[in-house]
């Protein structure tokens, strides 16, 4: 006799669908999510590579424990994440190029990169990088938008190290891991825009559908008070789901008409 049915395991989504579902509705072209998939593997490549040789971690004594800040500041692989992008955009965006270029020159020429990085969760931030931009003669935009996708892997790697390692307390609006807001949610698991970390939290509403098409498994809402907004995922697209919000971006940037190499007066 035949044994009873077992229930089938969800399959997993490609990354075209998975980019579909995430930035489809981005205004960003054809092209523009190809480069998004093609920079995302190029981030799993280098989490994947770099294991055992991030930078040191000196957690808090309560949450958030990690100090992004201070992790993307402190990793000598900062540069080298950096160069790579760069140059993979650069290939992917010729028309580009001058302006891409322009952020590696600036390295060469004295552009430290660790200060920016640090700079990037201070409050008075974009003045670090116009003033770095306008020093170096490159788009502070593109800076910062190219120096946040190289550091993202970084964060990941060291987020999911550090849960290893630690248990993360629940029940937090924001990531224990490292402070950032939730950017996906499944049933109470939410998941962080910043390392991608999960946690068991609810997010008390009320909560409004946003506008236009909502893609099945992938409900955009907003809260009606203060305007967070969340993606509510279906379990099998939260498995692997990561944000786009950073990537879209950065190629919304490039996919204007021109990038300008000195944009600082």
């Amino acid at each position: 006799m035949a044994k009873g049915s077992h229930r089938a395991k969800p399959s997993r989504p490609d990354d075209d669908l998975l980019i579909a579902l995430l930035a489809g509705d981005s205004g960003i072209s054809r092209r523009g999510l190809l480069a998004l998939r093609s920079l995302r593997m190029r981030q799993r490549e280098i989490m994947s590579g770099s294991r055992g040789a991030l930078v040191k971690i000196e957690p808090r004594p309560q949450a958030p424990f990690l100090d992004l800040g201070q992790v993307g500041r402190d990793s000598p692989l900062a540069a080298d994440y950096h160069s790579l992008l760069v140059l993979e955009l650069c290939r992917d965006f010729p028309e580009h190029a001058g302006a891409l270029q322009a952020l590696l020159d600036a390295r060469r020429a004295g552009l430290d990169l660790s200060i920016l990085a640090a700079a990037l969760w201070q409050e008075f931030g974009q003045d670090e990088f116009f003033k770095s931009a306008e020093t170096h003669n490159c788009d502070p935009h593109l800076l910062a938008a190219t120096l946040w996708l190289a550091l993202k892997p970084l964060f990941e790697s060291v987020a999911a190290a550090f849960a290893r390692h630690f248990d993360l307390p629940q029940e937090s609006p924001d990531c224990p891991a490292c402070g950032g807001p939730p950017w996906a949610r499944c049933d109470k698991m939410l998941r962080c825009a910043v390392c991608e970390t999960t946690w068991q939290a609810d997010l008390p509403g009320p909560w409004r559908d946003a506008e236009g098409p909502q893609p099945r498994g992938a409900k955009r809402r907003y809260h009606a008070q203060n305007a967070q907004r969340i993606v509510d995922l279906d379990e099998t697209l939260f498995t692997q789901a990561f944000d786009t919000g950073p990537f879209i971006e950065l190629l919304q940037i490039l996919e204007r008409p021109s990038v300008d190499r000195s944009p600082v007066a």
